[in-house]
């Protein structure tokens, strides 16, 4: 029983055993200072016990028996972010509660859009296409998947419906991924989803590739290298998943993976590139865009050097190693824009609320910068709006002038866009 007791302590300071390390993001507390004032204020106690509770011997072991229990037992997850469906399918609670139109935003996505179309013409103006792709999120391709619980949920608008809708009424160009994903899925034996992952699958990737890349041809009258499939490689081992294939299900952190479908990995052969041109593209996405250049080299093979994808318009993702600063808002955007074949916006269902990540409404301010009589009109309202603020809501926000300017931004820009 004392060996029993001591064993983690062993585990930690020896390493008997090699032990896996758990899946997925942690903050690690670091090792606590030992001074008076921290003895004194208490502070030190609590972080040491967590420090040694991080580095516990065995607790990958134990968390992950305790995980497995839960999750055969229960058909529940210890992860918050992870929810079980039907035949073990599993999905992010957000992406339902998206998919069920719990996060529509309404006419403010067509007001968006309606700028979106602005930033278009403007952006054609200096030689430069735009093209807004859509991507599905899991629920909308594997409705039937869905936890039980959901079934009798009802479905409202969405703000899926909401920029399809304006993006035809305003004639923004656009490739709906996800309508294609919902046709391909009827149709294929092959997962548009994995059972395990987030993301669309490596398959759907290749599919919707081959319709992206024609589409930038038409827009910028460039012949890109030629690419296509011969022949798929499909698996049936976790092991054997590729990228994102199995993402969600690695953050469960079970003893041992429910087995995936069967997936297939089409075999993409891109051409030599003689007498073709590669397309200077900005791609301004979520990690669906991360799809095309680490499923397949999509981006490396058709784009040029000098093409960038921001992820979340906050960070250079690729090329990983670019000159200069990696944070986009340290970027010039002029600068940025300038000499592209095509801007690229990449979103998928659950970011539609924030369509483009603020690219919108930045190059919209690039392209139509406010005049000063614009300005005055604005600090105007501001000054209205704020009048009518109640007592509670300027004492309870630190930065309330601020946030009413912005407010009063938004509301002119609505009645004069």
């Amino acid at each position: 029983m004392l060996l029993l007791l001591l064993a983690p302590a062993l585990q930690a300071k020896l390493g008997i055993v090699t032990v896996a390390p758990l899946d997925g993001y942690f903050d690690q507390q670091p090792h606590p200072e030992l001074n008076w004032p921290a003895l004194r204020n208490n502070t030190f106690q609590p972080r040491m016990e967590a420090y040694l509770q991080d580095r516990l011997g065995f607790r990958s072991w134990l968390l992950r028996l305790r995980n497995q229990l839960a999750y055969t037992a229960f058909h529940q997850t210890r992860v918050p972010v992870v929810v079980v469906g039907k035949d073990d399918v599993l999905f992010q609670p957000v992406t339902i509660d998206v998919f069920l139109g719990r996060d529509y935003a309404g006419e403010e996505m067509n007001h968006l859009v309606r700028r979106l179309k602005i930033v278009q013409d403007s952006l054609r103006a200096h030689g430069t296409q735009l093209l807004l792709v859509v991507a599905p999120g899991k629920p909308r391709i594997l409705p039937a998947m869905l936890p039980e619980s959901y079934d009798a949920q009802p479905r409202n608008a969405t703000n899926y419906d909401a920029v399809v809708r304006a993006a035809r009424k305003y004639q923004v160009n656009m490739l709906d991924a996800a309508a294609l994903l919902g046709r391909w899925q009827d149709t294929t034996r092959f997962p548009m989803f994995p059972r395990g992952g987030t993301h669309w699958s490596g398959y759907a990737t290749a599919l919707v590739a081959d319709t992206l890349f024609r589409r930038v041809e038409q827009l910028t009258h460039r012949d890109l290298p030629d690419f296509a499939s011969h022949g798929l490689q499909v698996v049936t081992e976790t092991d054997s998943l590729r990228f994102t294939d199995n993402d969600i299900q690695e953050i469960l952190n079970l003893m041992y993976d429910k087995p995936p479908y069967p997936m297939a990995y089409p075999r993409v052969r891109f051409e030599p590139e003689t007498g073709k041109q590669r397309a200077n593209a900005l791609i301004i996405g979520d990690s669906f865009a991360q799809s095309f250049y680490n499923f397949y080299p999509y981006y490396q093979r058709l784009l040029t050097p000098t093409s960038r994808y921001w992820s979340s318009n906050e960070r250079v993702y690729w090329p990983e190693t670019t000159p200069g600063s990696r944070t986009v808002s340290e970027l010039n955007l002029g600068e940025q824009l300038a000499g592209r074949d095509v801007v690229i916006l990449i979103c998928s269902e659950q970011n539609l609320g924030h369509l483009s990540f603020g690219f919108i409404n930045q190059a919209y301010r690039l392209y139509r910068p406010l005049t000063e009589a614009d300005k005055a009109a604005i600090n105007q309202l501001a000054k209205e709006l704020e009048s009518k603020a109640t007592w509670e809501e300027a004492s309870k926000d630190p930065d309330f002038s601020w946030h009413m300017y912005e407010k009063a931004a938004n509301l002119y820009d609505h009645t004069h866009l």
